[in-house]
């Protein structure tokens, strides 16, 4: 943990220093026994926990629990989310999710009617809860946090910047009366071209009062909760300006965080330990800062300690510039946990599956590797996950996979033992004006340029699988009339299919001397006369190592 002396708060963290020098140990060990950021990192989503658990079951035991099964389970730092557009607790400053909602009223009541009927069962049981929960005078918060800490895991709260869930109704329980009052007025984000889309409909955080709508959830937070760090999910949901607005609302954000960092400073003089500072951002470096998201900065700044590099929601990216965020990080004592969704899509608008064991494991193996400090779990609540299925109509996660998984993530030694699937996906998040540059679907142009007939994809794998079976599969589009007459090679040596395969979904068994680390290059090659193809996924399974 670095400490980094600012002028306007000289003061304040000089006792901050005083009050860590007097309780740190001889042996280094993190001031008053706190843990310092060790992954696997999870994030609970707002709302889950009382979608999980219904208004009998509430109780500080029942969130104790969930504690305990996150924690033998192998999380050893824990991310609670407080907010969407509402508080989901009693909050002195926000109103709570459960505004505007009678129990005792019919579905037809505004914060249900606009819903779809099916969902209702489930949004009454969420509200229900989570009111019961406060009226036993529980902080659902402070209760986590406190179980974190006798369980020794780190404790964090999460608050969420500008989430714009049901954004295309006209009323919701997750519609603030703050975000009502903004939309009536015309002050979201882009109105001029009609706001038909969600991310039209976000908060415009050039607006002062919307920055000092959410400092007030920020600063309750630290002036009341026990906690070992704050993150800013500015990725709920990502889009902060005006298009074209971006640099310059940046810089707001840029004072914006300096007011936050301030109040983490005077909170660990209250606590008497450090209250650390993280970010969610976009994946790449350069598309956070034309966001108006410049982590960077922030980092060199000393204002933040923790930098969560992660897609949206759309897929997990499996190619995270992990690397490039290590060397623009260097010196600014910030850690680095790139983050994994919970979601799986090859191709933008195509099919999306549920992320596996396996698929969970090919994504953070690459970013441990290229020096991440923790891998951070998002949408990975163990309850829904485990109900989940996979293809075959069987578990796609069962509580030991779970456990295992866990366990595996916390290195990058232990996750190379996993049987892993590395795959192809995309950035889900561009700034305004930036260009696609999905690699799927890949199609064979017949150009000379940049590459001969055919296609070629990189793949991110990670460490060279030694002693391991390979197998490399890919899917074609219906469009692929003779899948079986392509050749591919894997770093220019050619792979033979695969025994027993047919149709668009192809196998190919990879020789152990064709890999190479940190990542291959596929090449599909089309011969004369061979109709084109398209192709819409590309894996690579890496069987786990012997036990």
């Amino acid at each position: 943990m670095v400490f980094r002396l600012r002028s306007r708060n000289c003061a304040a963290l000089l006792l901050i220093l005083a009050v860590f020098c007097g309780s740190a140990n001889v042996g280094g060990a993190t001031p008053s026994g706190r843990p310092s950021i060790t992954g696997p990192i999870l994030n609970l989503d707002s709302t889950q926990f009382f979608f999980e658990h219904s208004a009998g079951q509430m109780s500080g035991e029942t969130a104790d629990a969930y504690i305990d099964m996150l924690a033998d389970a192998g999380i050893r730092t824990f991310f609670t989310c407080v907010n969407a557009q509402k508080a989901n607790y009693a909050s002195k400053v926000w109103e709570p999710d459960w505004s505007g909602y009678d129990p005792r009223a019919g579905d037809d009541q505004p914060v249900l009617r606009h819903i779809p009927p099916g969902a209702i069962p489930a949004t009454r049981q969420r509200l229900e809860s989570a009111k019961r929960l406060a009226d036993l005078g529980i902080n659902l918060h402070d209760r986590l946090l406190r179980r974190c800490r006798q369980r020794g895991m780190g404790a964090w709260v999460s608050v969420r910047l500008n989430d714009v869930h049901d954004c295309l109704l006209e009323d919701s329980s997750l519609l603030s009366t703050f975000y009502k009052e903004q939309r009536a007025a015309g002050l979201l984000r882009a109105t001029h071209r009609g706001g038909s889309w969600w991310a039209d409909r976000g908060l415009d955080w050039e607006r002062p009062e919307v920055q000092e709508h959410y400092f007030k959830l920020v600063l309750e937070q630290l002036e009341t909760l026990d906690l070992d760090g704050l993150e800013l999910d500015w990725m709920r949901f990502v889009y902060h300006f005006r298009p074209g607005r971006e640099l310059a609302g940046g810089q707001v954000i840029t004072e914006w965080m300096r007011r936050v960092r301030a109040a983490c400073d005077r909170a660990a003089v209250r606590l008497g330990h450090p209250v650390m500072l993280g970010v969610r951002v976009p994946t790449r470096p350069e598309t956070a800062r034309r966001s108006g998201l410049d982590a960077v900065a922030w980092a060199r700044e000393g204002l933040v300690d923790l930098v969560v590099p992660t897609p949206f929601w759309t897929t997990t990216d499996f190619d995270v510039p992990v690397v490039e965020w290590k060397r623009l990080l260097e010196g600014t004592g910030a850690r680095l946990a790139p983050g994994i969704e919970i979601r799986y899509q090859p191709v933008p608008n195509g099919p999306a599956h549920m992320m596996s064991p396996e698929l969970t494991a090919g994504a953070a193996l690459p970013l441990l590797q290229g020096g991440a400090d923790a891998a951070y779990l998002f949408n990975y609540d163990p309850l829904p996950l485990l109900r989940m299925k996979a293809a075959d109509g069987g578990p796609l996660w069962t509580r030991d996979s779970f456990s295992r998984t866990i366990r595996a993530l916390q290195s990058a030694a232990t996750l190379a033992a996993e049987p892993r699937l590395h795959a192809v996906t995309y950035h889900d998040v561009r700034a305004p004006g930036e260009p696609a540059d999905n690699a799927l679907p890949a199609v064979d142009s017949g150009e000379d340029f940049p590459w001969p007939p055919g296609c070629a994809v990189r793949l991110v794998t990670g460490p060279k699988p030694v002693d391991r079976t390979v197998e490399l599969r890919l899917e074609f589009a219906a469009s692929t009339v003779a899948p079986d007459q392509l050749r591919v090679f894997v770093n220019s040596t050619e792979c033979p299919p695969a025994a027993g395969v047919s149709g668009l979904n192809r196998r190919y068994s990879v020789p152990q001397s064709a890999l190479q680390e940190e990542a291959q290059v596929v090449e599909i090659v089309t011969p004369p006369g061979v109709p084109p193809f398209k192709l819409v996924r590309l894996e690579m399974f890496v069987a786990g190592a012997p036990r």
